[in-house]
């Protein structure tokens, strides 16, 4: 048998590789990853179908002896601080390809704790200059470094990866806090910072640990971990507490401890108000063996357990965290399909790191991969916590600004999270719920964010709350001290002055004229570029909208889709019932699945809210058997759908969708606000509670703009207070998985209100808007003749355009006081 014998430079670490594996192992990859979708179009293009390493060797003109010879040559000198790329014949490899390779040159599924600079370099391949020698043990022996062989696999070929977790001499700069996040209310493993769901910390350590984690001390990762009697203390107090309705699950790295973890969903299973269990790993992206470990364990555990558990109205959902496309492997993508398709939600979280998820390209192309085979996108935290030993992660809150920017402009509404901060003493979603309000004078190194939290509030769960580094606002909520450069001084929006005008009290008698609009017509008939075909919507650079009753245009449609490579999502929509098209649903759909880029197919029912009893047991098998979430080539099924008040939601709704959820298909609900129906906080509480509580995902919460708003709030137009007042209820209130977007519809695409879509101008039943992430350049991409439409003007390189059925009556000056900085 060929062996290769391969002498890493510049560690000199030897090892020998049979060429049989490597064939085995190239062979067997290709024929179930090579897939454009997962290895890219350029190289797609070279092994196409068929034989594709045949193919693959074709192309590089070489044997299978020498391919390899040539690959592991350059492997040889692969380092997270020089070469990470691996080409042949002029074809690069994809990372993902190499990576497998690595699996067979550098086997392992294990961890590493790292306790020397020599130890670190033989495992890096690496060489720490001799003035650095000295300070990085320091740093080694300050905050713990572990790795997993997944970690070190792939940080072998991307700096991003090896930027995360690899120890850096600056970490010895003390600028920055020690504790950043500390909770209201501390019980053993229990932390609390809200009302309604806290933290049980089942495990301290992890296989991995994060360079910029704000537990990176080495006194809590040297914690005990908790027992079985810790986890039943716990809990007695969750008994006790009827109205906490979530947990999370964390650590440390929850999974690491089987017993407590199992012990603790056994538990929670059993107390009645308890709605949610949602548990937090990063393992699917730093670790994924540990869901392939012993008979794949915790990949049935969990979805088994989820059954279960949604027999009471309960349900598990999994927290990830990515941070860079780089780290996306085939074993993570692997694990969320099969989570989602086996019913269990996926929703991912991403710190937002100076030079390596911070231009909004990155996160583009990582939301894109991850949405496309089933998770959610959650949120991404500005900047990264302001730890000690952090700082060169640490960006101007203006630079998560315009990422947010670059994002709506480039990724389908539905690839996009919520901007969020995570302060002291609670979340805020950027410039709805929480915003920087000034500098502080005393340090001009922190800043004050007004948060929705009251005194009130922390006080009925954690009496003894003190202010501390928070003051109250003349509003009545507290604002608290953040460590965090502006980057951009107009973006301390001040304080609100004046309270939003009361609301119109509840019509039932308006809800049924309101909601005989809607059954109208589903489809949104306004594209913001020419398509040449009047059944085709562009409604983004990523996104268009299908007719379906065109189904004798289906393969114009279907070309147009495929030459505009942008387009990742497709959304069938109907004037009639969705449901009376069901055959040409399918026909799309199928044609559609043959598309690389596209993959999401999204229906949309706003019926689905009227007449649940149309969704048989026939129709949801039709459905289900078009959701393609193959991870090498995905075409995920998503409904749509548009509750606009809490009196919309039945029993059966929540069968429905159970049975959907338990075959991967999504269910999303885009909420529609509208004058004198839902535009009371407690109102907007009750829808999003009600999602959430049957397995709805949150989406949208559009402010303005739709077709049904221009009519609807025409005359009684929201006053942009009011969308303020109901992201603060919502925060303050609900889980951070029932908070939605707040969004505009615009005649250029959505946009998020007051963060991305600020208010420059304000009439009587209507504003101007400047839309921060689009410039011509953008929509020149998808038609070059584009020129602004009627109604808008461009100022400071941005469009500014008219929104109806919004206005201005209070607090002028916090809306309107920076619209033209």
């Amino acid at each position: 048998m060929k062996t290769f014998s391969v002498r890493f430079v510049p560690s000199g670490q030897r090892v020998e590789v049979p060429l049989e594996q490597l064939r085995s192992r190239a062979i067997d990859f290709l024929q179930q990853w090579g897939a454009e979708f997962f290895l890219g179009r350029n190289f797609y293009a070279v092994i196409r179908d068929g034989d594709r390493f045949g193919n693959l060797l074709r192309a590089c003109e070489k044997n299978e002896a020498s391919f390899f010879k040539n690959v592991l040559d350059q492997v040889a000198v692969l380092r997270h601080d020089g070469q990470t790329e691996v080409a042949v014949s002029g074809i690069a490899l994809p990372e993902r390809f190499v990576l497998a390779l690595l699996e067979v040159v550098l086997p392992g599924d294990g961890f590493v704790t790292v306790r020397s600079v020599r130890q670190y370099e033989e495992l890096t391949n690496t060489v720490v200059p001799q003035a650095e020698r000295e300070d990085l043990q320091t740093v080694i022996d300050t905050y713990p470094v572990r790795l997993s062989r997944h970690v070190l696999r792939q940080a072998r070929l991307s700096r991003h990866v090896a930027y995360q977790f690899m120890p850096f001499v600056q970490e010895l700069d003390e600028t920055g806090l020690k504790n950043t996040w500390i909770g209201q209310f501390h019980q053993g493993l229990l932390e609390q910072m809200y009302q309604n769901r806290p933290i049980f910390v089942l495990h301290m350590s992890c296989p991995v640990y994060c360079r910029f984690c704000f537990r990176k001390h080495k006194d809590c990762r040297n914690q005990a971990a908790p027992t079985v009697k810790d986890v039943q203390k716990a809990l007695d107090y969750i008994a006790a507490s009827p109205r906490i309705k979530e947990i999370v699950l964390t650590g440390g790295e929850p999974l690491m401890n089987k017993t407590t973890l199992t012990c603790a969903v056994a538990g929670l299973a059993a107390i009645p108000h308890i709605q949610t269990i949602r548990i937090a790993s990063r393992c699917i992206s730093y670790y994924p063996s540990l869901f392939f470990a012993r008979k794949e364990f915790w990949l049935n555990y969990l979805i088994h357990r989820n059954r279960d558990l949604q027999k009471t109205g309960k349900k598990i959902e999994i927290a990830t965290h990515f941070i860079h496309p780089d780290e996306i492997s085939h074993h993570s993508l692997e694990i969320i399909a099969r989570l989602v398709r086996g019913g269990v939600s996926v929703y991912t979280q991403t710190p937002f790191l100076k030079d390596c998820n911070d231009s909004g390209e990155e996160l583009t192309r990582l939301y894109a991969q991850l949405r496309a085979v089933g998770s959610e996108l959650h949120y991404v935290y500005i900047p990264c916590s302001p730890i000690q030993g952090n700082n060169i992660y640490w960006t101007p809150l203006s630079v998560g600004h315009a990422a947010s920017a670059h994002l709506r402009g480039h990724l389908p509404d539905r690839a996009m999270p919520i901007f969020c901060t995570a302060t002291r003493i609670g979340k805020i979603d950027w410039n709805t719920s929480g915003w920087a309000v000034e500098q502080s004078r005393d340090d001009p190194e922190m800043l004050w964010l007004r948060t929705p939290y009251t005194e009130q509030y922390f006080r009925e769960f954690a009496p003894r709350f003190a202010l501390e580094t928070s003051r109250v606002d003349p509003g009545g909520t507290l604002d608290t001290l953040f460590m965090a450069g502006i980057g951009d001084d107009s973006l301390y929006l001040g304080r609100l002055s004046e309270p939003a005008p009361p609301v119109s009290d509840f019509d039932p008698d308006a809800l049924s004229r309101v909601q005989e609009i809607i059954r109208r017509d589903s489809r949104i008939l306004q594209s913001i570029v020419p398509t040449g075909l009047a059944w085709v919507q562009r409604t983004h650079l990523a996104q268009a909208e299908v007719d379906v009753a065109a189904h004798d245009q289906l393969p114009a449609i279907v070309d147009y889709i495929r030459n505009n490579t942008d387009i990742t999502d497709v959304v069938l929509a109907a004037e009639g019932r969705i449901l009376d098209y069901l055959p040409a649903v399918r026909d799309f759909a199928v044609a559609l699945q043959d598309i690389a880029h596209v993959t999401a197919l999204r229906v949309r029912s706003l019926m689905f809210a009227y007449e649940p009893e149309a969704f048989t047991d026939e129709v949801i098998a039709e459905l289900t058997v078009l959701n393609a979430l193959d991870p090498a080539a995905p075409t995920r099924l998503e409904l749509e759908t548009q509750f606009v008040h809490s009196s919309e939601f039945r029993l059966v709704h929540g069968e429905i969708i159970r049975r959907l959820i338990n075959c991967g298909v999504t269910v999303y609900n885009n909420i529609v606000l509208l004058a004198g129906i839902n535009d009371s906080p407690e109102e907007m509480k009750r829808i999003c509670y009600n999602c959430r509580q049957i397995g709805i995902e949150l989406q949208n919460l559009y402010v303005a703009g739709l077709p049904v708003q221009d009519k609807w709030n025409a005359d009684q137009p929201i006053d942009a207070a009011t969308v303020i007042d109901i992201a603060t209820h919502l925060r303050r209130h609900e889980s951070g998985r029932e908070v939605p977007l707040y969004v505009v519809k615009t005649v250029l695409g959505d946009a998020d209100f007051n963060l991305n879509a600020r208010i420059v101008q304000t009439e009587d039943k209507r504003v101007f808007m400047r839309l921060g992430p689009y410039a011509k350049k953008l929509f020149q991409r998808m038609y070059p003749d584009f020129s602004w439409p009627g109604g808008a003007r461009e100022e400071h390189g941005r469009p500014v355009v008219p929104v109806m059925g919004m206005t201005v009556r209070t607090n002028p000056a916090f809306f309107l006081g920076h619209g033209n900085a």
